[in-house]
């Protein structure tokens, strides 16, 4: 694979820098991840470290060569630190309540496949154009998709910050899960957090990303972005991939559409094709309710070991 990368982040006029980034390679493959911890929440760069130490490890620790169910990979991903960043908030002396958004991306064999939870995002350029980018669990993202704000108004609404999904805290996160993209030359993959699309429309990033150095671009535009926020600037942050190999002849491995998902519609899906793995007693009918009562009481580990078990499947 033929590609160049870059990642940058800065604090901004914050007092810390809740954001974390990072990227992983393998032969074939390479991951991004992007986390933005809620500075309303203690621990949000805790959250957010969990986040991308969770996704680069279980990227870097797999034994198989490809990645079979890369949007299957993802979430368990991310399920998986969502747990974490409880856990460690509740063990924590007093205990907190850590939470971050996140977006990560797996780029294998010439395909992208992505999966954001809140408001952090991923652009699709090509041509010097946004093909497209992520939908924000936000109230505003959603008054934009009913025709009800224009993405300029977006960046000046006085919720823009209120979100409806994230890691960590009481509610299980549903993640957006892109559609597999076969990838063009000079294709362009640039996630961040909202500091960064809070300062730029999408056509002004893609003008700073037409530079042919990536590295010099993508610092140059976050150093821009502190500039023209001024005291009201976020913690800015993005790793940007500029796709620069031919188009892949691969066949692609899940032909889906963009999707939303979380634990129960996982465990479901590993239940569908690994019966076995909620062993019950067939003379007991009765046994099958009640065991689907208590699964949600049961051991995270064990919670967890069934969606593993369900993505060895396809992945041995």
């Amino acid at each position: 694979m033929k590609y160049q990368i870059t990642q940058y982040s800065l604090r901004g006029a914050r007092a810390t820098n809740e954001d974390r980034v990072g990227y992983a390679e393998r032969d074939n493959a390479v991951l991004l991840a992007v986390a933005d911890g809620l500075g309303g929440h203690r621990g949000g760069e805790v959250a957010s470290e969990i986040l991308v130490q969770t996704m680069m490890h279980g990227f870097q620790s797999l034994r198989q060569p490809m990645i079979e169910r890369p949007s299957a990979f993802l979430a368990l991903g991310i399920l998986q630190a969502h747990h974490a960043i409880i856990a460690h908030g509740q063990a924590a002396l007093p205990p907190m309540d850590p939470r971050t958004t996140c977006v990560v991306c797996l780029v294998q064999n010439g395909y992208a496949y992505w999966a954001h939870v809140g408001d952090s995002r991923l652009y699709l350029i090509r041509q010097n154009h946004v093909l497209l980018r992520t939908q924000d669990h936000t109230a505003i993202e959603e008054m934009h998709q009913g025709g009800l704000l224009t993405e300029e108004e977006m960046l000046e609404h006085p919720q823009k910050s209120h979100l409806l999904n994230c890691l960590g805290g009481g509610i299980k996160p549903k993640i957006s899960m892109g559609e597999e993209t076969l990838l063009q030359p000079g294709d362009m993959l640039l996630v961040c957090s909202d500091g960064l699309w809070e300062a730029f429309t999408p056509e002004e990033i893609t003008r700073y990303l037409k530079a042919p150095a990536l590295d010099e671009a993508v610092e140059n535009m976050l150093n821009d972005a502190v500039r023209k926020m001024k005291q009201g600037c976020d913690n800015v942050s993005a790793i940007c991939l500029r796709w620069e190999d031919a188009i892949s002849k691969s066949a692609p491995l899940q032909g889906n559409t963009a999707l939303e998902i979380d634990e129960e519609k996982l465990r479901e899906e590993a239940r569908h094709h690994l019966p076995r793995i909620v062993r019950r007693p067939a003379q007991k009918p009765a046994a099958l309710t009640e065991d689907a009562n208590d699964d949600r009481k049961k051991p995270l580990q064990e919670r967890i070991q069934e969606i593993e078990d369900f993505l060895k499947k396809f992945e041995a």
